[in-house]
């Protein structure tokens, strides 16, 4: 006995260490690529801000985006220049924490190998090497929240102190990407269907007063900024309620755009055991097809729910009619309507399991992370493929469950050692180390537009810079204002594109710009009338602005 519970804990640490130097490595060359790029749109906001928060503004910044990884790169300018490849950097290293809390999360429930495995899985998804060390907040904020929900799993099942670091650290989630304010559904829902197990429930509130105190040094800062200290989050909120605009790039009211879209987020390896797991299941199915008969006869007969206590009769019909209200409602409410009918959904099942003496914990606390992201990316006009970050580790726990079903249910032993999931363990893994190096050379080609943008972009801002001595006090508007405000480190006005009349800030679905749009636009420019217009679009004739440079596809006017 202590020599399996020794060689359960060496292997572990063996596949711990494993986890870390693979997931290591691919951060290394993920990473490396970005810096080679550049950052992204939203990347110069993030960096400006860290700028503001570092006591070293460069003019420009949007506090209306999440603090927290600003404020990690804001720690790094406080001791060094404003290095822009800091929030990179930050967001890898992250992404690892992340894959190892997924790792311990998943291996207080399987073996080593699985929980490996698992964590492998969703460290080498396609969708998540497109963004983890990108240096936005998507990859960030879910690897945080990973371990928001392990430390509360430990909380319930270990030692409720942990409960001191679990609401901490789902603040931080949230403050790292406003939508993470969700992870408070899973969280609660399993905190209170497990509430007699906790000993003592008063860490529970410490806990949440720990997190409050987290948020609170945020409050009396934007309350100083805005004149009120929930500005940001408001702002959020409203935005994610609203119908948004059907010319705005993102804008998809397809309710299952996410479900459409799994099979290329998810990868090869992900298939694989998918197709494993569903000929395991039907095996299985078919050489206890007389006792599966047998259930579906007493079930078709009645006899089990006759059998049923009052209480958990109507609790059963108190589910299924809460299932029709969330199907009928799903999309057509606010999402929040759906989000809270599904929470009573998941405590009700949690209760009747219980009752039941059936083991759904693990699978219903998964799945219900699940749901907590699904509705509202689904319901939300506004979808990126990227949105499905969110919803990734409980896609990475089933897939393991699926694989640890084929492997003990396939087993071969020798010298006491299942030979089916050492084998799959090295054929499934060799796939993701493959598709993740195709998967890095896709992503370097493809962003060579970016690359060569952000060249043109720093050419256009050295130029005025040195032919403009003076342009920190010049009025300056951009298309793609927070690359400029960055390069330049000045403040650089946000200059909207028009499409069919309407104002757009974030980008449209095409580019094709009609004489119309291009009037608006110029009128636009004689309304605010800066000193110099950057502009990325192309054909365009300003009346009283003239060309006087121009760096590939950017192109400076001045004004006369």
């Amino acid at each position: 006995m202590k020599t399996e519970k020794f060689e359960d804990k060496n292997s572990k640490l063996v596949f711990l260490v494993l986890l870390i130097i693979t997931v290591g490595l691919i951060t290394y060359f993920r990473v490396r690529i970005q810096l080679s790029v550049g950052p992204e749109f939203d990347g110069f906001d993030f960096l400006a801000n860290s700028a503001l928060f570092a006591g070293k503004s460069i003019g420009y910044s949007d506090l209306l985006r999440p603090p927290l990884l600003s404020f990690l790169a804001s720690l790094y300018f406080r001791f060094d220049g404003l290095y822009m490849g800091i929030t990179s950097i930050i967001d890898g290293l992250i992404y690892i924490l992340g894959c190892i809390g997924l790792y311990l999360f998943l291996k207080e429930r399987f073996n080593a190998i699985i929980s490996f495995l698992g964590s492998l899985l969703f460290a080498t998804f396609p969708i998540i090497i497109t963004f983890a060390g990108a240096g936005l907040t998507d990859v960030s904020s879910v690897s945080i929240s990973i371990w928001a929900m392990y430390l509360t799993y430990l909380g319930v099942k270990r030692n409720s102190k942990f409960f001191y670091l679990a609401f901490p650290v789902a603040m931080l989630a949230f403050l790292t990407r406003f939508n993470l304010a969700l992870i408070i559904f899973p969280i609660f829902a399993y905190i209170i269907a497990n509430r007699r197990e906790i000993k003592n429930p008063r860490n529970i509130v410490i806990g949440m007063i720990l997190g409050a105190l987290v948020l609170l040094p945020l409050f009396i800062y934007f309350n100083a900024k805005f004149g009120n200290a929930l500005y940001p989050f408001m702002d959020f909120f409203r935005s994610s309620e609203s119908s948004g605009s059907t010319i705005h790039f993102a804008y998809n009211p397809d309710t299952l755009y996410f479900v459409k879209n799994i099979p290329y987020y998810i990868g090869t390896a992900s298939w694989i055991i998918i197709l494993s797991a569903v000929f395991a299941l039907f095996v299985y199915s078919y050489q206890n097809i007389s006792k599966i008969g047998s259930v579906f006869g007493k079930i078709g007969s009645l006899t089990p729910l006759k059998n049923l206590r009052t209480g958990i009769k109507v609790k059963l019909l108190l589910i299924l009619a809460l299932l029709v209200v969330f199907v009928a409602t799903f999309g057509k409410a606010n999402y929040m309507v759906s989000e809270i009918i599904f929470f009573a959904i998941t405590l009700l099942i949690y209760n009747v399991s219980f009752e039941l003496e059936l083991d759904v914990g693990w699978d219903l606390l998964f799945f219900s992370w699940f749901m907590a992201f699904f509705i509202f990316q689904s319901v939300y006009v506004a979808k990126d493929h990227r949105y499905f970050i969110s919803m990734t580790p409980p896609v990475a726990y089933f897939l393991a469950r699926g694989l640890n079903f084929f492997t003990q249910k396939f087993e071969f032993n020798f010298k006491k050692k299942n030979m089916t999931l050492y084998v799959f363990a090295i054929v499934l893994s060799l796939v993701m180390i493959f598709s993740v190096t195709v998967q890095l050379s896709e992503i370097e080609e493809v962003n060579q537009k970016n690359k060569i943008f952000n060249q043109d972009v720093y050419n256009a801002s050295q130029w005025l810079k040195i032919n403009d001595p003076d342009y920190k006090s010049k009025v300056i508007y951009a298309d793609y204002w927070p690359y400029f405000g960055w390069y330049m480190q000045t403040n650089v006005g946000k200059m909207p594109m028009f499409r069919d009349n309407q104002k757009l800030y974030q980008g449209v679905k095409d580019f094709n710009f009609t004489a119309d749009d291009k009037m608006a636009l110029n009128q636009e420019l004689n309304r605010i009338s800066p000193d110099y217009y950057i502009c990325a679009w192309d054909d365009m004739n300003f009346t009283n602005y003239t060309a006087v440079a121009r760096f590939g596809s950017v192109t400076i006017y001045k004004r006369v």
